[in-house]
């Protein structure tokens, strides 16, 4: 993020916290999740905040594919106004018509809901509405 120090307009660079920081198998959907608590670089920002800040989230992945024995990485970024404030993932799993399987719907992977980030979240549960 871009914050002004001794009157310049400087980059600072923060490592964020996660949640789960290694997941050993990607068997449904995984959302990463840093916690903005009073410890987050973040704590206190609202929308504008971030925008005003030049905010940018730069996320690298890293895993190994059992299949080719291969350490396969990725990295992508988020600048302030690609965030969505408010936004919630819907769940993109659900039981077959027969209960035998759980199924990964591809589809739902950018699929969200809005919420109000007053009221406490339930994040396992779908939003209501």
């Amino acid at each position: 993020m871009q914050m002004e120090e001794n009157g310049k307009r400087m980059n600072k660079f923060y490592p964020l916290t996660l949640e789960i920081s290694k997941v050993n198998a990607l068997t449904l959907s995984w959302t990463i999740v840093h916690p903005i608590d009073d410890r987050s670089p973040l704590f206190n920002f609202n929308e504008n905040d971030m925008k005003n800040a030049n905010l940018e989230i730069l996320v690298f992945v890293k895993a190994f594919d059992e299949v080719f024995s291969n350490t396969v990485m990725t990295r992508t970024s988020y600048a302030a106004n690609e965030i969505i404030w408010g936004g919630k993932f819907r769940i993109m799993y659900y039981p077959s018509a027969d209960k035998s399987k759980t199924i990964l719907d591809l589809d739902m992977l950018d699929e969200y809901d809005k919420i109000d980030l007053l009221q406490p979240v339930n994040f396992t549960q779908p939003v209501s509405g």
